[in-house]
């Protein structure tokens, strides 16, 4: 590959599993804060959030 060393190219490869293992994450966990946030939203009296006052 490229002619380059094996040494350099396992170097390189692991990281866009990496990153995209890590975006998987936080998709989840952010989606997951998104949908409790929502819930807790929509079961105020109001429908204001209590964070804004």
């Amino acid at each position: 590959m490229f002619n380059l060393p094996t040494d350099t190219f396992w170097m390189f490869a692991p990281w866009p599993f990496f990153w995209l293992g890590l975006a998987f994450f936080l998709y989840i966990k952010l989606k997951k804060e998104d949908e409790a946030e929502e819930r807790l939203i929509q079961n105020t009296d109001e429908g204001s959030s209590p964070i804004e006052g």
